[in-house]
C-alpha cells in the first residue's frame, strides 16, 4: 500500500491571454525550495469576519460522488483557487471568506505575488471565455509562525485578497472544520486542484481534477514518513495511483 501525507491548511489582473502553463510547476514541499527572497510575510492582528459564511459555506454545486483522478464537475467546487505565484510556480488553495485563501506555507513562503484565479474551472481559456472567473493579485500573506520545512510541519499560510470578494454560485468558501472534529480515518477524502494528473506529466492540468481517496491512520502513515507525520497531518492511501502528490 502506498501513502500519501496531505499537510492541513486550504487587484484585478488583465490578461490579454490565456495563462502559458508551460512556464508554471507545482510549488512541492517535496523539491528543492526557490532560493529565499528577502520579502517579510505581514502577521496581521485578529478582527472579527466580515461576513458570517456558516450558513452557506462548503456547498457543493452538485451531488457528488490531480492524480489518478478525472475532471470535476465544473465549479462543483467553488472554493477551489488557483494561485500562479512569481510568474513560475503554481499552487492550489481554498477561498475560506471574502477576504482570505488558505493554502500552504511551502507555497506562500518568500513569495513575491500570486496571481489568483476565483470562479474557474479552466485556467488555459482566457478570462472572456470564463465569465464565471475573477482575477485578483495579491501581494499580502502569512505563514504558520511555526512553519518547519525541514519536517514540513505547519504547512499552513494566508494569503489576504486585496478587497473582499463577492460571492457568486460559481465561488463559495469552504467551511472550516472545528477544532473539536475527530479524526478521518476510513472516511473517503475528496481531493481537487489542477496539479500534475500523473507522475510523468510535463505540467498542471488545465481544468481542475479530482480523486476520492481513503484516510489512513497517521500511526499507518508514519511507518512511511517517519516522524515527519504529526497531529497537523492528514493521510490517505495511494494504492491504485490515486492522491494528491507524486505517488510513486
Amino acid at each position: 500500500m502506498k501513502v500519501s501525507a496531505i499537510v492541513l491548511v486550504a487587484l484585478f489582473v488583465a490578461h490579454a491571454a490565456a495563462w502559458d502553463l508551460s512556464k508554471y510547476q507545482p510549488r512541492s514541499v517535496l523539491y528543492p525550495r526557490a532560493p529565499s527572497k528577502t520579502t517579510t510575510a505581514k502577521v496581521f492582528p485578529k478582527r472579527a469576519p466580515t461576513v458570517d459564511t456558516r450558513g452557506f459555506c462548503g456547498q457543493v454545486n452538485y451531488a457528488s460522488r490531480i492524480v489518478g483522478g478525472t475532471e470535476a464537475v465544473p465549479h462543483s467546487a467553488p472554493w477551489q483557487v488557483a494561485i500562479f505565484i512569481d510568474g513560475q510556480y503554481f499552487c492550489g488553495g481554498s477561498l475560506i471568506s471574502n477576504e482570505w485563501v488558505l493554502t500552504a506555507a511551502h507555497c506562500a513562503d518568500n513569495a513575491i505575488f500570486f496571481n489568483i484565479l476565483l470562479g474557474s474551472h479552466n485556467v488555459r481559456l482566457d478570462a472572456a471565455d470564463e465569465p464565471t472567473r475573477v482575477e485578483v493579485r495579491s501581494t499580502e500573506y502569512t505563514v504558520h509562525p511555526e512553519w518547519g520545512p525541514v519536517r514540513i510541519i505547519n504547512d499552513v499560510a494566508l494569503i489576504r485578497l486585496p478587497n473582499p470578494i463577492e460571492f457568486t454560485p460559481e465561488i463559495q468558501p469552504i467551511c472550516m472544520a472545528p477544532s473539536t472534529e475527530g479524526d478521518h480515518v476510513g472516511d473517503m477524502l475528496h481531493i481537487s486542484g489542477w496539479g500534475k494528473p500523473s507522475d510523468d506529466a510535463l505540467g498542471i492540468s488545465p481544468v481542475l481534477r479530482e480523486v476520492d481517496v481513503p484516510c489512513i491512520s497517521n500511526a499507518e502513515c508514519a511507518q512511511t514518513y517517519g516522524a515527519t507525520i504529526t497531529d497537523g497531518n492528514i493521510c490517505v492511501d495511494t494504492t491504485g495511483g490515486k492522491g494528491s502528490c507524486n505517488v510513486r
